[in-house]
Order: C-alpha cells, then sequence, then structure tokens
C-alpha cells in the first residue's frame, strides 16, 4: 500500500502539544503514587510489650532476645512468643500494620498456680501482675482473667499488717510502741530470712510465745499457715 502521507488521528493527538504535557504529568503521579505504597508498605511498626514476669523472654517469628518495652519491626505477619522457665509459654500471631502502634499485654501462669508471684524475689513481677489483671483491670491482650481471684486474696493475706496484733517492743521499727516484754509481730519486709511476700517478722524475749503468736493471728481472721513466719529473738 502506498503511503499517501496522511497521519493518523492518533498521531495527530499526541502531536499536540498539551496533550503531551498532560500524559507526562499523569505519567509522574502515577510514579509518585506507586512510590508512595512502595514506601509506605517498608515503614516499620512499632511493638510494646508488657508481659509478666518481667525477665520473660519475648521471641518475634522464633528470633530474637526482646523484653519489655517498644520495639520497631517490619509490618506483617508475625508470631509473638513469650517464655519463661517453668512456665507454659504463650504465642500470638499479629497483623501488625506499617508505622502504628500495637501492644501486648499478658503474664504467665501454670493453670491457678501462682506460687511463682508470691516469692519475694519475684515482688517487681507481682506488682505488674496487679496493674494489669487486677479485676475490673484486665487490659490482657488474650483476655486472660485467670489471675483476678489470686491476686484478690493475695493482696487480702497482705493486708495483715493493718490489723497485726501488736505486743512488746522492737528497737527502731516505726509504729510499736513500748509495753510489757513479750513480742512484736510485724511484716517481714526485705528481712533477710524472708523468701515469700508474705512474711511475718515476730521479735520476742524469753519462752512460750509461739502458741501466743498463732492464736493472735487467728484472732485477726487470717490464717498462719498462709505466711512464711521469721522469729528473731531481741537483743539490746
Amino acid at each position: 500500500m502506498q503511503n499517501d502521507g496522511s497521519i493518523s488521528p492518533v498521531k495527530q493527538i499526541f502531536r499536540n502539544k498539551w496533550v503531551r504535557i498532560v500524559l507526562i504529568i499523569d505519567v509522574v503521579i502515577l510514579f509518585v503514587i506507586i512510590g508512595v505504597i512502595i514506601w509506605d508498605s517498608t515503614k516499620n511498626t512499632t511493638i510494646n510489650f508488657n508481659v509478666t514476669p518481667v525477665d520473660a523472654k519475648i521471641q518475634i517469628d522464633g528470633q530474637g532476645e526482646y523484653s519489655n518495652g517498644s520495639y520497631q519491626i517490619h509490618p506483617g505477619h508475625h508470631t509473638i512468643t513469650i517464655n519463661h522457665d517453668g512456665f507454659a509459654a504463650k504465642s500470638f500471631t499479629m497483623d501488625l500494620q506499617s508505622d502504628y502502634d500495637t501492644t501486648l499485654v499478658t503474664f504467665l501462669s501454670n493453670g491457678t498456680d501462682f506460687s511463682f508471684y508470691t516469692l519475694k524475689d519475684n515482688f517487681s513481677s507481682f506488682q505488674k501482675l496487679v496493674d494489669i489483671a487486677s479485676k475490673g483491670n484486665n487490659i490482657t491482650t488474650d483476655q486472660d482473667y485467670s489471675a483476678e481471684s489470686f491476686i484478690s486474696d493475695f493482696q487480702h493475706k497482705l493486708s495483715i499488717s493493718k490489723v497485726l496484733p501488736i505486743k512488746g517492743y522492737v528497737h527502731g521499727a516505726l509504729g510499736v510502741s513500748a509495753s510489757t516484754a513479750g513480742f512484736a509481730i510485724r511484716e517481714g519486709g526485705n528481712n533477710s530470712e524472708c523468701e515469700k511476700i508474705a512474711c511475718l517478722l515476730v521479735n520476742y524475749y524469753g519462752k512460750g510465745y509461739e502458741e501466743e503468736v498463732m492464736k493472735k493471728i487467728k484472732e485477726t481472721g487470717y490464717d498462719p499457715a498462709d505466711y512464711q513466719i521469721v522469729y528473731e529473738r531481741y537483743k539490746n
């Protein structure tokens, strides 16, 4: 076929300067949109860990060793695992969006056994357990309410210091007045022999005090078996 030198309608359109300008602008906009999408998809996300025991080991996708705090990680599908010696591990599958804050709040336990949290060396873990799992304040990611009854019961045991039957005199102990020689019961606190948070320290004089101590504790409505009782003979 012989070319008669005519220009097709399509080519005629592209010869128009303004059409070319509009097309260039459209292409630039398209590349900008694609770039923004790619950039946004690669932005990190923030994950915050609030777990107890406070020294629990946290892994993301089986990697690393994280702890309580905030971390920047790549967005996407992740498996979070919390481990601590003596506890069953917990795992969470999470889809984390880019440039977004996510908080994971949980605690480890062995069913209804919370004896770990009653030990003096684990007091900070007990405090965090109270903070995240108390009745009416349960904000755990997995909606685990198993700690509520333990917390209520154990806090009641710790409140014994408010009603302890004080008798006798303990040198330097605030709130303990001089009285007849005998004994004084008070919170064990950080006494070196206390292994549990619920520890009672009995400073005594003379003999025959053990039975009287048990009697006085029971009179308050508490059970002596719930406490570690440390006896220390008072010395002038």
